[in-house]
């Protein structure tokens, strides 16, 4: 499984790796213990994920039996969940006292039963209602690992499965230098109303990290796209590079401060001047992401990117926030969470790559991994130009959300300062927040709307015993012009004040 490295004038890859074999899953059974049913509000079958959870001494099933996936009669199986498309078929259960969690992504409600399984068939029918409206809005997970990844053993089917059933539009290929087309297997799993894909790669480095870049296509003859880990390139011309080889890709910086895989973090970034301390670096990227699921999930994380990015800003650098998912296996289930909600006319998730990049690169989108949060100033609205009237804006922000997401405080920031920090009170319904808020503004800003919940989303998503990934939304900025001159204009080291709150 080991090829010879191979070498270039701008540095050589170090721990070079053959292909990895894809991942199998045996064959399905013709049957099982457990037959199940999953309907929308209209009695239509939907895709659907069933997360199972022993309970009352029944150990958590494993029911892909050791394997990465294995497909069952309906659907998927991974570790304990059922991922499937259709939202019907059965399975095998160990007998035992189980909790069944039936999802349908963050915008759907949450089916809870205690259930009891035995030898003869237990029959399991659940009815999920869409909650959140979004006609405008695209979802995409722009970092998603599969088995062309060398540090990944998910089969391309399973992902296809997994993100159908989490109800992600648009699933972006990002698998460590080489781009993925998963056409081929949306089209053989009978997927193509119910996911997209756009064709990337994660451009990993051993010594400045991974930047993903959207769309891109296979190109042998370049040597970023031999599927090897790279040594020796430096930012200046790799990133130039990749700008040359993908022209209209979204670059984006990702987990930028994951120690020795975040390039902010080598590279020495300062957010207070928007500088790098190493030579040989480079701006030449689009997008920073804010929040990685699989790996910087937490508040501090998310805290700490949020600094840089607000440094970025605050001089003068346009650089879009993302959240993704970053997902590498499949038992932890983190596909979608955090994704992307772009605002784009297309309807449904064939979406053209180029038009998504420049829509993200625009700014036009905000990242969540539950809540979803609009806001406006007058009708403009993330990534555009709004203008303050007699030094005074009106935001109206709000803030939606299904009842087994938590979502539990508001804050804005004008020019990267918090201007305003308010409790949200726990509710179950699905509008949480709708308000709007005066600003004085009398110079030109930047206005940021953050949206966090106080309880985790394990065991729907991640592991069994919780984990870090809470709810968190974090919009792009909506621009304002302050002083009337029909621009807007980066006010190095922040606001000269900070804006007031009114009501």
């Amino acid at each position: 499984r080991r090829v010879a490295p191979q070498q270039h004038p701008a540095g050589q890859p170090a721990d070079a790796t053959a292909p990895p074999v894809s991942a199998s899953a045996a064959a399905p059974e013709p049957g099982g213990n457990v037959e199940f049913l999953v309907q929308d509000e209209h009695g239509r079958p939907i895709p659907c994920k069933l997360t199972w959870l022993g309970r009352d001494g029944t150990p958590t099933p494993d029911l892909a039996l050791g394997l990465p996936a294995r497909i069952i009669d309906g659907g998927v199986a991974a570790n304990h969940r059922i991922f499937s498309m259709h939202g019907r078929g059965s399975f095998a259960v160990p007998p035992g006292s189980y909790e069944l969690f039936v999802s349908r992504g963050p915008e759907w409600s949450l089916h809870v039963e205690q259930i009891t399984v035995g030898a003869k068939a237990t029959k399991l029918a659940a009815t999920l209602t869409h909650l959140i409206a979004r006609a405008g809005w695209i979802s995409a997970d722009t970092h998603v690992h599969a088995d062309p990844s060398w540090d990944s053993k998910v089969p391309l089917s399973a992902r296809v499965h997994e993100f159908v059933s989490e109800g992600v539009d648009v699933l972006v290929a990002t698998d460590h230098n080489v781009v993925t087309d998963y056409r081929p297997e949306i089209e053989r799993a009978g997927a193509k109303e119910l996911l997209g894909t756009v064709a990337g790669a994660e451009i990993s480095t051993t010594d400045w990290g991974h930047f993903g870049a959207f769309p891109l296509r296979q190109q042998n003859e370049w040597w970023v796209l031999h599927r090897v880990r790279m040594k020796g390139a430096k930012p200046d011309e790799l990133l130039r590079d990749v700008r040359r080889h993908g022209p209209t890709a979204l670059i984006t910086v990702n987990h930028p401060r994951l120690g020795k895989m975040g390039y902010f973090s080598i590279a020495g970034f300062d957010p207070r001047t928007a500088l790098f301390g190493r030579s040989r670096v480079s701006f030449e990227f689009d997008a920073i992401e804010v929040m990685n699921g699989s790996k910087h999930g937490s508040f501090e994380a998310v805290d700490r990117v949020m600094t840089d990015w607000f440094g970025l800003l605050q001089n003068g650098r346009r650089v879009t926030a993302v959240g993704n998912s970053d997902t590498h296996g499949i038992a932890l289930s983190h596909a979608g969470y955090p994704r992307n909600y772009v605002r784009m006319d297309e309807v449904g998730p064939a979406v053209d790559g180029e038009r998504l990049a420049a829509a993200m690169r625009e700014g036009s989108s905000f990242f969540s991994s539950g809540p979803f949060i609009e806001a406006s100033i007058d009708d403009k609205s993330f990534g555009q130009l709004a203008r303050a009237v007699e030094g005074k804006v009106t935001l109206a922000v709000r803030v939606r959300a299904a009842p087994w997401i938590s979502v539990a405080r508001l804050r804005i920031y004008a020019n990267g300062r918090p201007v305003t920090d308010l409790p949200i009170a726990p509710s179950e319904a699905v509008e949480r927040y709708s308000e709007k808020l005066e600003l004085e503004m009398l110079d030109d800003a930047f206005v940021v709307v953050r949206v966090d919940g106080d309880r985790e989303l394990p065991p729907v998503v991640g592991g069994v015993s919780g984990g870090k990934l809470f709810p968190i939304a974090v919009s792009n900025p909506i621009f304002v012009d302050g002083d009337g001159d029909g621009r807007w204009t980066a006010r190095r080291g922040g606001a000269a004040a900070a804006p007031k709150l009114g009501r």
